[in-house]
């Protein structure tokens, strides 16, 4: 494969990792978490951990203990692309450099 289409495929993944990330970033995003848990999405809302403490990888926001608000799919994905990017890349610069060796023969 050429060196252009890994970077294209790099890319790809790249911009997969960024939109699954801010897919799940917008999970997090409420104004009144109790509110939102209780009326919008019909669940107990349990301060305990609720508040606990908010991080930005792995994506969680907690209503109560078996309830998460970001999809059980979001962590993974975003692990899965950003190893399908570097791979990408790492395959990139290896086909550039046996192109470029291929072509000064020593």
């Amino acid at each position: 494969m050429k060196p252009g289409n890994w970077v294209v495929a790099a890319g790809t993944f790249l911009l997969l990792t960024t939109l699954t990330f801010g897919y799940g970033l917008w999970h997090t995003l409420v104004l009144d978490k109790r509110e939102f848990c209780t009326v919008i999405l019909h669940q107990r809302y349990d301060p305990k951990y609720a508040l606990s403490d908010e991080q930005l990888f792995p994506l969680s926001q907690k209503c109560n203990a078996s309830y998460d608000m970001v999809p059980a799919f979001v962590n993974p994905s975003i692990v899965l692309f950003l190893g399908l990017t570097i791979l990408g890349a790492g395959a990139g610069v290896g086909a550039a450099v046996r192109r470029r060796r291929a072509a000064f023969p020593r």
